[in-house]
């Protein structure tokens, strides 16, 4: 009775996982490039020893610091940021498939209709950043941050003007430069 049961949630998962993997791979209009590229999930900075030896020195401190202030949940808080940090940051970015179509962007198995974008504006600051910066609605990430990775930004700006507004004087945010600056 129980394997039968057991073989039922099986068989469900697999139908479930091939019905998602037929999805995938068929062709929408999201598909029909006006203009694609790859690029990398997110930027996966170099990091050397001498940056480990500081935040380790860094970490190291805010911990002392908390349990001679008797603020143990704080130097817990420290240690749990630090390891699951650490953890986060062994994956390796994986290379997404960006389409610029005439009913909207999709990156990766993500699509982004233009009716749901809000704005959107370029940052393209050679060699530290090329990004496309949108703003959607309807998301949990508010603001989903394509790289460029080698596309004409002059020629998508162009082409996105069409579709969509720019974000007037957009300048890239303080933490996003921070977060780059420090390698984090």
């Amino acid at each position: 009775m129980i394997s039968k049961i057991a073989s039922h949630f099986k068989e469900r998962k697999i139908k479930k996982a091939q019905t998602r993997e037929m999805e995938r791979n068929s062709n929408t209009s999201f598909d029909e490039a006006v203009l694609s590229w790859t690029a990398p999930e997110f930027i996966r900075y170099q990091r050397g020893i001498i940056w480990k030896i500081v935040v380790a020195l860094i970490a190291a401190t805010f911990v002392v610091f908390g349990y001679f202030y008797d603020a143990w949940t704080f130097s817990l808080a420290v240690i749990v940021f630090v390891i699951v940090y650490a953890i986060v940051n062994r994956k390796e970015p994986k290379e997404i498939k960006v389409v610029v179509s005439e009913i909207g962007i999709k990156a990766g198995f993500r699509t982004y209709p233009y009716s749901l974008i809000k704005d959107f504006c370029i940052v393209y600051e050679p060699p530290y950043a090329s990004e496309l910066h949108m703003r959607v609605s309807n998301d949990l990430a508010h603001e989903i941050v394509i790289q460029l990775w080698g596309q004409n930004p002059s020629e998508l700006r162009n082409y996105l003007l069409k579709h969509i507004p720019e974000k007037p004087d957009h300048k890239e945010p303080l933490s996003d430069a921070l977060l780059r600056l420090f390698k984090i």
